[in-house]
């Protein structure tokens, strides 16, 4: 009995220790996906001012494409979309 007891807590601990990990890939992928963000957002009011953008090339020279609604400011959500639209350097093909 008590080597089934055993056997038992080794194989739940296994198991969320195993979920545990997931989660944690989970949350460091998020992280990652919020860093560049984040970084930005110098005055952490979630969105992008002109000035904050300043402080990146890439980002000062779309700005304005990136400010879809033209409020002036770049939102997390905007943000997003422009990373997800951008082409990495290394796909652009030679013309």
């Amino acid at each position: 009995m008590t080597a089934k007891f055993i056997f038992a807590a080794l194989a739940g601990s296994a198991c969320l220790l195993g979920t545990a990990g997931v989660f944690a890939n989970d949350a460091k992928d998020k992280l990652a996906a919020a860093g560049p963000f984040a970084t930005l957002d110098r005055n952490g009011d979630n969105r992008i001012s002109r000035s904050e953008a300043g402080f990146d090339r890439k980002l000062s020279e779309t700005f304005v494409e990136l400010d879809a609604d033209g409020d002036g400011f770049v939102s997390a959500a905007e943000f997003a979309t422009g990373e997800k639209n951008r082409t990495p350097i290394g796909k652009l093909t030679q013309q």
